[in-house]
């Protein structure tokens, strides 16, 4: 019997599967790239118009617990203490308007502890909030900062994208809570992006979200990039909060917090 010198080929189908596969994640590399360098570009061009979330003078338009949250010399501060502390994570919440696509801009400090900025977020009891975050913490691992910039869900889906990741996330229908994840490419190490955040001075952040895809920026840095196809538990809008940690003692200043929509 005499042995082919090479495979059949594929069925048709499965030909036009594979091409069809190759031209989705072209189209994605295109659409990250291309934000890549429309944040770039943001960065040293003149800013656009955007609307401040913070009167520098007052909480107005804030809601939270008012033991932590305070504004003083331009200055949006939450705190706590070892003599105020609290016994889980507390949110301070933008209540006058939700946001779907936006780009949003603020400079922080953090001192003592891990924090974030939530978005596309609900209230879901008082002073506490579910959804995405753009985390930003002191070096509060063993003298290491392992969260800042990361793809997170607060109360929800968690750990969705580390520092320097660009990740795919889809549903998971026999178990919604833990999504599928596909890491598909990387804007750097973990570490190496540690290095551009300060840790004496003011960081500048900016988080992009524009339809499923998010982009977290730091000191000009991409940080994080989450595409969300996981339709069980992405939301379109939400509300803008911050997030002040349980544990010991931690404050969080932020300054110059203003948005425009998309």
């Amino acid at each position: 019997m005499a042995v082919p010198l090479s495979s059949p080929s594929p069925p048709e189908s499965n030909v036009l599967d594979t091409f069809a596969l190759a031209c989705v994640r072209s189209a994605y590399r295109s659409i990250l790239f291309a934000s890549f360098i429309v944040a770039a570009v943001s960065v040293n061009a003149d800013e656009p118009v955007f609307t401040p979330l913070f009167d520098g003078d007052t909480l107005e338009g804030w809601e939270g617990d008012d033991r932590f949250w305070r504004a003083e010399d331009g200055v949006l501060i939450g705190q706590t203490t070892a003599d105020v502390r609290t016994e889980k994570n507390t949110f301070l919440a933008y209540t006058k308007k939700d946001f779907g696509d936006f780009e949003l801009r603020f400079s922080y400090r953090v001192t003592g502890g891990n924090s974030g900025v939530q978005y596309r977020s609900e209230l879901i009891n008082k002073w506490v909030v579910k959804g995405l975050q753009a985390d930003f913490e002191d070096q509060m691992h063993q003298g290491k900062d392992k969260f800042s910039g990361m793809f997170f869900e607060e109360n929800g889906r968690m750990f969705m994208g580390q520092r320097g990741d660009v990740v795919i996330v889809r549903s998971n229908p026999t178990n919604p809570k833990k999504p599928r994840i596909e890491k598909i490419a990387t804007v750097g190490s973990g570490d190496e992006l540690e290095t551009h955040i300060k840790r004496d001075g003011w960081n500048d952040y900016v988080v992009i979200a524009n339809g499923n895809v998010f982009i977290h920026i730091i000191n000009g840095h991409v940080m994080s990039v989450g595409i969300d196809e996981d339709e069980l538990n992405a939301k379109a809008s939400g509300i803008i909060a911050w997030q002040l940690h349980a544990g010991p003692p931690l404050k969080i200043e932020m300054k110059n917090v203003r948005i425009r929509e998309l």
